[in-house]
């Protein structure tokens, strides 16, 4: 079982067409005010994407906008599941649990996060099967 950002365990989304990626980092083990970003892709194609982290941070939660579907997988895991679409809909994980929740309410958590729209929130692989 894959604990999420345990051992460079990441979630990975995969989407299909253009869109964005919406990221937000919170509940904060020394009292950083939260942080949520944007991250875009103009792709018509798929784009993989690594959910970013901090160590500063326990819980996340992301959504696509895009055109096309969405999905995440964890780890080692062959299960792939959909993605939140809006803040009151979100994909949502705690630091170190091995469940990833869709359906999330984290719209609150929005209110005030400092934005980090383009900047490094998460992390683009252009082609997951060239990975060794």
């Amino acid at each position: 079982m894959s604990l999420a950002f345990i051992n460079g365990v990441a979630p990975i989304v995969t989407v299909s067409g253009p869109g964005n990626i919406h990221h937000l980092s919170y509940g904060s083990v020394s009292g950083l005010t939260s942080t949520v970003g944007i991250m875009p892709t103009a792709n018509e194609g798929t784009t993989t994407f690594v959910i970013g982290f901090s160590y500063t941070f326990t819980n996340y939660a992301f959504y696509w906008d895009g055109f096309g579907p969405a999905v995440w997988s964890l780890g080692d895991s062959i299960f792939a599941e959909p993605v939140g679409t809006s803040w009151t809909d979100a994909t949502g994980l705690v630091w170190g649990s091995s469940e990833i929740t869709l359906g999330v309410n984290v719209e609150a958590n929005v209110t005030g996060a400092l934005n980090r729209d383009d900047e490094v929130i998460v992390y683009v692989i252009p082609n997951l099967n060239d990975l060794d």
